[in-house]
């Protein structure tokens, strides 16, 4: 069974009519962007330069393996032929605590209104930012990017989150308050 961690949800039943970011950013360093954790004051050596810090959620540890979870709360609608693709970004510290320029690890491939009706789920293994990543600082924020094509949703909610090992069968419910078993 996973579970879910309030500070991975990056977007919770979020209206999506065009191109946005999730509403939440996780942050590695868990002290929220704008804030310089104590970690990354220390001095470089000889070079007197502010090391910041980052963490490839990707690389996991051979056992928890991330990844991307999300399911659709509200059906998408569409009047044209809109698409949507749901990605995974990541940024470096910019050396101020806040994110610096965003780049999409993963998404995935376009996805129809059909394929986003009321309960759809879906899920994707979070990869090592390996060769797709250009820098040389790992990334310390991660976010959730949906990414609409061809035409606009008039409708349509949905929720993702970075889990750990998902289980494959039985994806994230939502259950109403007072639930029966």
């Amino acid at each position: 069974m996973a579970f879910q961690d309030a500070l991975t949800i990056l977007a919770s039943k979020q209206a999506v009519t065009s191109t946005a970011a999730g509403t939440a950013t996780f942050d590695v360093c868990g002290v929220g962007s704008g804030t310089v954790p104590p970690m990354i004051t220390g001095v470089n050596g000889s070079t007197g330069a502010v090391v910041p810090i980052g963490f490839d959620i990707g690389a996991g540890d051979g056992f928890a393996i991330p990844e991307l979870v999300w399911n659709v709360t509200t059906a998408f609608v569409s009047a044209g032929s809109a698409t949507m693709q749901i990605g995974i970004q990541a940024a470096p510290d910019n050396g101020s605590g806040s994110a610096g320029t965003y780049q999409i690890i993963t998404e995935t491939a376009p996805l129809t209104p059909a394929q986003l009706a009321l309960n759809a789920q879906g899920q994707f293994q979070i990869p090592p930012v390996g060769l797709n990543w250009v820098g040389e600082a790992l990334p310390r924020f991660y976010q959730v990017e949906f990414t609409v094509a061809s035409s606009t949703f008039s409708a349509g909610n949905i929720s993702a989150s970075i889990v750990l090992n998902p289980s494959q069968a039985t994806k994230i419910q939502n259950y109403p308050g007072n639930y029966v078993a």
